[in-house]
């Protein structure tokens, strides 16, 4: 079985030599500036701060700007489709835009609601409250006690501990649920449900400023939908018909009684 020690050393060399490739662009990267301002000092205490919200963050904004882009390509691409009839196009644009739109919108608001503090703190009580409170607490307390190494650790000690245990679970918490919901409760619940719907009054946006189709006299539709397909006159003559054979059957069967 190869060993990871000698994978890791095999590669090594490959990741120095990316590294010192890199070297510029980081460097040119952390010294940019806008004004007074280096966009990179903001990421860098904001990942301090909280580097789980951050990479959160993170995570949704790049989903969203892929999807963002992907919308621009699938409109421009509807609306020049050569194989989509012309007076279709612009519906089948209308609702990629719609879809892509709504996507957008959507996963940054379920993100900044499912993210919110108060939101989390209510949804990581429910969940997994009970395994930090004050009775889980006495029950760990008394789990070390059948442990050698930790039977002597005082309530100043470990309580801090159980605290930051508690940080950290909630942080993974709050990443997974608001990329979950972002990711999969906006995109693939919501979005169905209300970009069909919105489509017609996107077209109708997208159309706005367009002139109205001329129709051909020669192709104009003639045809009278009040009108029914056999002329009426037709239908009484054949009633007159079906009459007059009923009088001779009458007459033929009463000559027969005689």
């Amino acid at each position: 079985m190869i060993k990871i020690s000698s994978i890791t050393n095999a590669t090594k060399p490959y990741i120095q030599r990316f590294n010192k490739l890199c070297e510029k662009p980081y460097k040119a990267l952390a010294d940019f500036k806008i004004g007074k301002h280096r966009p990179m000092d903001i990421v860098n205490d904001n990942y301090i701060a909280e580097n789980t919200k951050f990479i959160t963050g993170l995570g949704v904004a790049s989903i969203v700007l892929k999807d963002g882009v992907g919308c621009y390509m699938y409109v421009t691409q509807s609306l020049n489709n050569k194989e989509i009839p012309e007076d279709k196009r612009k519906f089948v644009a209308a609702l990629d835009l719609a879809n892509g739109g709504l996507m957008i919108l959507l996963q940054l608001l379920m993100f900044f609601t499912i993210s919110n503090k108060k939101v989390q703190e209510k949804m990581f009580n429910a969940l997994f409250g009970k395994h930090f409170d004050r009775s889980a607490s006495k029950g760990y307390q008394a789990m070390l006690k059948n442990n050698d190494l930790l039977k002597d650790m005082k309530g100043s000690d470990f309580h801090p501990v159980l605290n930051q245990a508690r940080k950290d679970v909630k942080a993974a918490f709050e990443n997974v649920t608001s990329l979950f919901a972002a990711s999969v409760v906006a995109k693939r619940v919501f979005v169905p449900f209300i970009a069909t719907p919105l489509a017609d009054k996107t077209k109708a946006w997208m159309s706005r400023n367009d002139k109205p189709v001329e129709v051909s006299k020669e192709t104009q539709n003639t045809y009278n939908t009040q009108k029914a397909g056999i002329d009426h006159k037709d239908v009484k003559s054949e009633n007159k018909a079906d009459q007059t054979k009923l009088n001779l059957l009458d007459k033929f069967k009463s000559s027969i009684q005689k």
